[in-house]
């Protein structure tokens, strides 16, 4: 619960709350309400049939073993590599906006100017302090996780309450298509541009079954409890956050690094902006990296235990696979870095920043869209062979996988220079992870599934 919490809940609630917001909201303008409340019902339709994959294998490749399952191990080879790019760029979106926005959100909060750098200092001590805790085990990371991510969740709710209750600019605007200048190209665009990812990660628990305990019974726990209670902390949040700041002003809101703080400070003062930074900033970075980092590590070490990837990725030490998690810091900040240096060097920090970032989550969006389709694949294909449960494992499936190219398709039409460097390293890195899955032998995944 704590994994999935992590990623899909209130700690990467927050961190959308008061910085990635602008990532979707330059598309969404003031339809965020609608796009969100799209994006809940959507997702929960999707995960509650992803609830039957889950419960069929308890296997630390997760996704992958899922698809080698119903399709075969390459499929399932090619899906592991997705989502090997699907988390990474996850934790590289999460180590550049920290970066971007930590010395400009307590510059505005305590009224002093901090140097920029102050970002990096910040993301690199709570990565450090994530790495200790997940080197020595999944309990004491995740529990950690799990009680702030308890705190953040409240944080919300009483955040948006008190906004609501004294905006003036309270509609059902912010519920409407029109709201947004390019209407539902705007929404899909925002979906695909950083929305998408603020329910997507209710799958990073399932790389943990077999660590858990009834792993069948506790994933679609954690899942469905994910799934519903940030599904309502963004519908309502995001709603907060567009009243508050004023419909008619939406147009600036992109412009600003802090929209969610500047929100909190004037609804509730000093005391409010300080409690935001608090918690979500010194509280939601330390979880989100946990919740995204954990379920990678065990891809990582699923796929080198299989052979996929070098075996010496599979070492545990103490029931800790630190080889895996290892590997999961080392590639994930260096790309991070090369990405956010080369924009940088090009754009300067603020704008350069962004538009790695932005990428990243736009990577991740498009790997983990395909990753679902292709586990909905798997899923009607053991329907077929099997000949039963036509409805869970066939048609829900296919009306999610149907769903899911829409999103593709209108979503792509609304991306320009530079965000359209996503979809070509995504094509790119796909075509890699197709030879390499063919590379692959038949057997090499099942032996494990």
């Amino acid at each position: 619960m704590g994994a999935c919490l992590s990623e899909h809940g209130p700690d990467h609630s927050n961190n959308h709350t008061i910085w990635t917001h602008i990532e979707y909201s330059r598309f969404f303008y003031g339809s965020c309400a609608v796009g969100h409340a799209g994006l809940y019902a959507g997702c929960s339709f999707i995960g509650e049939h992803d609830i039957p994959v889950f419960q069929r294998i308890a296997h630390a490749g997760g996704y992958y073993a899922y698809v080698a399952d119903g399709m075969g191990s390459r499929a399932g080879v090619f899906t592991g590599l997705q989502y090997l790019l699907y988390q990474v760029s996850n934790l590289a979106l999460e180590y550049l906006i920290v970066a971007w926005g930590f010395s400009k959100s307590l510059s505005y909060a305590f009224g002093i100017q901090l140097p920029i750098w102050t970002g990096v200092v910040w993301i690199s001590l709570m990565t450090a302090l994530s790495y200790v805790l997940m080197i020595r085990g999944v309990k004491p990371s995740l529990k950690l996780a799990l009680i702030l991510g308890g705190i953040q969740i409240l944080f919300i709710f009483v955040l948006s309450a008190f906004v609501i209750a004294r905006a003036p600019d309270v509609s059902l605007a912010p519920f409407l298509p029109s709201s947004s200048p390019n209407g539902w190209q705007g929404v899909f665009t925002g979906f695909i541009a950083g929305g998408y990812l603020a329910f997507a990660g209710y799958g990073s628990v399932v790389p943990m079954g077999e660590e858990a305990k009834a792993p069948k019974e506790t994933i679609r726990k954690a899942v469905l409890y994910a799934i519903l209670l940030s599904g309502i902390a963004f519908v309502i949040g995001s709603y907060a956050m567009v009243v508050g700041y004023g419909i008619s002003n939406i147009s600036t809101f992109t412009s600003q690094v802090i929209p969610g703080l500047i929100v909190a400070k004037r609804f509730m003062g000093a005391l409010g902006a300080y409690a935001f930074i608090f918690v979500g900033t010194f509280l939601s970075t330390y979880g989100t990296v946990v919740g995204m980092g954990t379920p990678l590590s065990r891809v990582i070490f699923s796929l080198a235990r299989d052979g996929v990837i070098p075996r010496s990725l599979s070492r545990v030490r103490s029931g800790s696979p630190v080889a895996a998690i290892n590997a999961t810091y080392a590639i994930s900040i260096s790309v991070a870095v090369l990405m956010g240096l080369a924009f940088y060097k090009v754009f300067g920090f603020y704008t350069g920043i962004y538009y790695a970032w932005a990428i990243f989550g736009i990577l991740a969006t498009l790997a983990n869209l395909l990753i679902h389709i292709l586990s909905n694949a798997s899923l009607s294909a053991l329907s077929v062979r099997s000949r039963k449960r036509w409805l869970a494992w066939l048609l829900a499936p296919t009306a999610t996988t149907v769903i899911m190219i829409i999103a593709f398709y209108f979503s792509l039409l609304g991306l320009g220079w530079p965000f359209l460097l996503a979809p070509a390293i995504f094509v790119a890195w796909s075509a890699i992870s197709v030879v390499w899955a063919l590379r692959v032998k038949q057997t090499s995944v099942a032996q494990n599934a």
